[in-house]
């Protein structure tokens, strides 16, 4: 190798020295990003063409270059916040959001409710996901946005009961004139009118044969329109259990009534609540559990997000509503996404094409709230990282020096 040729070999390593110090730069100076992904340079040896001998005995080494760089793809630390917007990524994938140049992906979650109602990152990008409510959501992915204000009334239309019925209770008629006389159990249930205004009906079970009951609402005739005096029989079921006191067969009892200041209401009253069934055993009558659909009216009072990436919105009655889920986006090669800025990534053909999920599926990560993904630069490494190629961009400075003194000697020879 002539000493042009190494004052090259030289100064091309010096070259691909300077650019591995511009990524453990960038590194260090991204320390503090939020979702940043760190990088290495990857060096591989050159050859001198014109040494490689057929048995391979004459090659001489032309320096070092850098191949590419590989991003570090470890998971960054999690870190608590006091934001209710603010979301992390534990696991695979990236967030998707929407940008003037196309759908993007990121780390970043550090998100918020811009005046329109949309989710959008810190630089103003809407944040994508599955519109709608759990179990509902929309198959395609859509900018998230807050769609919905208060919540408005819904009238109850169906009570589930599971109880004991005392298998040892005399037989009886049921008379609407004399309901507590006629019956063995008395309960009161609360319903919800059209306006979400509580009402009460009153459920008297009566046994009418062995293993066979009865059992009716009724309702005070104050509550009705038109008002009537005492109480009225509103809807009528039976029930039927087997020799051994399991349910056989329920009628269900379809309440009809007319509240005060409200619209016909049908009611389905079934014996059955959460798949666990009525039963007539030999001991004291009792209710197990009861429930009952319908809501009162109520007012925003919260909206943030659930583990797993939904957004929901709470209301002063109890309620939540979700509003959609944040979508998780995968790729093949996460490794080949390019960067673009903003800490945002775009998909091309080295990364493969995207898929979209809810979080927790399909090996993607969890969607923490509350929570942003540190950088997942190590400081202390690419301190030493850079003081190692430092010497070596010294010495290789200091290999130049001395092929340039050679050089002039050579040209100073007579």
């Amino acid at each position: 190798m002539s000493l042009f040729q190494s004052l090259n070999v030289t100064s091309n390593t010096s070259n691909q020295l300077g650019r591995k110090l511009e990524i453990v730069g960038d590194n260090i100076n991204n320390a503090g990003t939020t979702g940043f992904k760190g990088n290495r340079a990857e060096f591989s040896e050159m050859l001198v063409d014109a040494s490689i001998g057929v048995d391979g005995g004459n090659q001489i080494g032309a320096g070092a270059v850098i191949d590419g760089k590989t991003r570090d793809l470890a998971q960054g630390t999690l870190s608590n916040t006091d934001s209710a917007t603010d979301l992390a990524i534990d696991g695979n994938g990236l967030f998707a959001v929407d940008t003037p140049f196309g759908q993007a992906y990121t780390r970043d979650g550090s998100f918020h409710f811009d005046r329109d109602g949309f989710l959008v990152s810190s630089d103003g990008h809407k944040v994508l996901g599955f519109n709608g409510e759990e179990g509902r959501e929309s198959n395609s992915v859509a900018p998230l946005r807050i769609s919905k204000g208060n919540m408005n009334p819904v009238a109850t239309s169906n009570v589930k009961m599971t109880m004991n019925l005392d298998a040892r209770e005399d037989i009886k008629v049921f008379d609407p004139l004399s309901p507590r006389e006629t019956s063995s159990f008395e309960r009161s249930v609360t319903v919800l009118d059209a306006k979400g205004e509580q009402q009460s009906l009153e459920v008297y079970f009566t046994k009418t044969s062995d293993g066979n009951w009865s059992y009716n609402a009724m309702a005070n005739g104050d509550d009705l329109e038109p008002q009537v005096e005492g109480k009225v029989l509103v809807g009528t079921g039976n029930v039927t259990f087997d020799d051994k006191g399991y349910l056989q067969n329920d009628s269900g009892l379809n309440a009809t009534a007319t509240f005060k200041g409200g619209e016909q209401q049908a009611i389905n009253i079934s014996l059955t609540n959460k798949d666990e069934p009525t039963t007539q055993f030999g001991t004291d009558t009792s209710v197990s559990s009861n429930s009952r659909d319908g809501n009162t009216g109520g007012s925003v009072v919260g909206l943030g997000f659930d583990q797993g990436g939904s957004m929901t919105l709470r209301y002063d009655n109890g309620k939540s509503v979700q509003l959609g889920k944040v979508a998780i986006a995968k790729f093949a090669n996460e490794q080949g996404l390019r960067k673009v800025g903003q800490n945002l990534y775009v998909g091309n053909q080295t990364s493969g094409q995207v898929s979209l999920g809810q979080s927790g599926k399909e090996a993607r990560g969890e969607i923490r709230t509350n929570a942003l993904e540190l950088s997942n630069v190590d400081i202390t490494n690419n301190f030493v990282d850079m003081m190692k190629t430092q010497k070596s961009f010294s010495a290789n400075a200091q290999a130049m020096g001395a092929i340039d003194s050679l050089l002039k000697n050579v040209i100073a020879l007579k």
